[in-house]
């Protein structure tokens, strides 16, 4: 007894062509919360500055209490981040944090002389930060050192509602000795 083939080679058929039109047809964009910074209001951009300026100037007085923990909780710990050190080392935020204990802890004091700031907002979500700056630090030895210029370049990411750097670079020339 034989049974009519057509329902079921129709039915593939079918299903094959609703598969390829599918595989055609794009994807629907989901929306994103991301605002650029050209459709955004000069008030909503001030707002924007003035978290980075207060969030770094909080930064700043970290690093001048020499606080290494304190001071990573300003960056942001995953696989992404990447710092671009002041010795021309690529590092992860591990290499960061240890680059700049170490340089911590062999300090007495240290204090930051912020000379020009630039934030540049990009979207609602994410700002460039840039800086330059004088630090003068007395070593434990007692020894006395001056950074006459040192620049920087922080990418502050909005996560779950923080501020956060995803990206820090840090350029200096060498410390000169103050007698």
């Amino acid at each position: 007894m034989r049974t009519n083939q057509v329902p079921k080679m129709l039915a593939v058929v079918m299903a094959l062509f609703l598969f390829a039109t599918g595989c055609n047809t794009p994807a629907k964009e989901t929306a994103t919360q991301t605002t650029d910074a050209s459709a955004m209001t000069p008030e909503q951009k001030q707002a924007i500055e003035q978290e980075i300026s207060s969030l770094v100037k909080e930064f700043f007085q970290q690093v001048e209490k020499l606080d290494i923990e304190t001071c990573m909780t300003y960056f942001e710990n995953t696989p992404d981040f990447q710092a671009v050190n002041p010795d021309g080392t690529l590092g992860d935020y591990d290499a960061l944090k240890k680059l700049n204990a170490d340089g911590f802890s062999q300090m007495k004091t240290l204090s930051v002389v912020p000379a020009k700031e630039v934030i540049r907002v990009l979207t609602d979500s994410l700002v460039l930060y840039t800086f330059s700056m004088e630090q003068n630090a007395t070593l434990k030895t007692g020894q006395k050192m001056k950074f006459e210029h040192v620049a920087g370049t922080m990418l502050f990411t909005k996560i779950n509602g923080a501020w956060k750097a995803t990206f820090y670079h840090e350029s200096a020339a060498a410390p000169v000795a103050v007698k």
